[in-house]
């Protein structure tokens, strides 16, 4: 399966895709993962049939249902009902089918106030929640779902990869792309890594997030300054955007290595394109495998942080004290209520097994976990 893109430079072809060929087995959740502009999406709008490959093909069997980007299968100047009876059609079912369907779809949706409203009129999040509960409910053999989800809030997020753990269970294959791993590693039983137009990898989940997780590491190694531009692996609406990282020693020394029980500071630097109200930072920590272990967020002290285009910075000073080894640190811009920017892995924090100077080293060999937990410890005699 191929797909060219014409390059300035008319000597030369670049391949969205390259030689990409796989199966999926029915009642399989496949989950696809790797770098924007590894050929995610392409090849999503190729097995959903809205693009042609220049080369190869692409067999499904059985009726597919896809989401795939904001705004896509829906006509605007119809309403959210008109909507489903048009996509439910368009499946190829009959209108009894599709009214059978129509409560748990509006219900789902959350968005029955307006559902016979036009949706031109909705928000992306009111779009998103419709078209995903559309593409649910009319029972598709295959479900194709692209990054389009992260417009939508966390507990309709939730609801979602719940439904998808449903629609799998009964028998239907599911292709999943997101940028969240950990909803990739709760969902997917297997995965594939694209990279560059090509498959990378294809095997279990854990093996397959291992392996996209150490290729973008050694793409962008923190050395205590991290930069991103439009191109770099994030998503969400975009009105801010975080632009740079820096952190920080006790000594005031850009680096990401630490010694233990070493106080540091990260500083974010945003560009605020258009002002959102309400806008918190969320910093998140977890370990290689993803798993949550804590996070900090901006107050309530200050809601509007950003009242103006321009660029502005968010200084964490912290004192807790990590346990040795690497720390992925998530990054993420939200008015509570969508998610503005995310930057899922954006750095490594990296402590070190020793103390500067006096410090005291970590004295056990056995260093799982994030933080060093402070309280006290009573001792008193049971029997003699």
């Amino acid at each position: 399966m191929g797909f060219p893109f014409a390059s300035t430079n008319i000597d030369k072809e670049f391949l969205a895709l390259d030689n990409v060929s796989f199966s999926v087995k029915e009642g399989e959740v496949l989950g696809i993962i790797g770098h924007n502009g590894a050929g995610k999406s392409t090849l999503l709008k190729i097995l959903s049939r809205i693009t042609e490959p220049t080369k190869g093909k692409a067999i499904l069997r059985g009726r597919v249902s896809s989401l795939l980007e904001v705004g896509t299968g829906f006509h605007g100047e119809m309403t959210g009902r008109e909507n489903i009876y048009l996509n439910g059609a368009l499946y190829g079912l009959s209108r009894i089918e599709i009214s059978n369907q129509l409560d748990s779809i509006i219900d789902f949706s959350q968005v029955e106030n307006f559902i016979d409203t036009p949706v031109k009129r909705y928000s992306s999040g009111m779009y998103v929640r419709l078209a995903f509960a559309v593409a649910a409910h009319l029972q598709p053999e295959i479900l194709i779902v692209d990054e389009v989800l992260a417009v939508g809030d966390v507990d309709f997020q939730k609801k979602c990869v719940d439904k998808m753990q449903e629609v799998s269970k009964s028998g239907r294959t599911i292709l999943f792309v997101s940028h969240n791993l950990q909803t990739i590693r709760s969902l997917c039983t297997n995965c594939i890594v694209l990279k560059h137009g090509k498959i990378s990898f294809r095997g279990s989940t854990s093996e397959a997030i291992n392996q996209y997780v150490g290729t973008k590491n050694s793409d962008n190694d923190c050395s205590g300054l991290v930069k991103f531009d439009r191109n770099s692996e994030r998503y969400g609406t975009g009105e801010v955007l975080i632009e740079e990282i820096l952190i920080k020693n006790s000594m005031g020394e850009l680096t990401n290595s630490l010694f233990y029980q070493e106080d540091f500071s990260i500083e974010i630097k945003c560009r605020v394109l258009e002002p959102i109200s309400n806008l918190a930072l969320l910093l998140r920590l977890t370990d290689s495998q993803d798993n949550f272990h804590g996070l900090s967020y901006t107050s309530d002290e200050h809601p509007n942080p950003c009242p103006h285009s321009g660029i502005f910075s968010f200084k964490f000073n912290s004192s807790t004290h990590l346990l040795p080894g690497e720390h992925f640190v998530l990054l993420a811009l939200s008015n509570m209520s969508r998610a503005i920017d995310q930057i899922q892995r954006a750095f490594i924090i990296k402590v070190l097994n020793c103390g500067r100077g006096k410090t005291t080293s970590f004295p056990f060999k056995e260093t799982k976990g994030t933080y060093r937990i402070n309280g006290n410890w009573e001792f008193s005699q049971i029997s003699v």
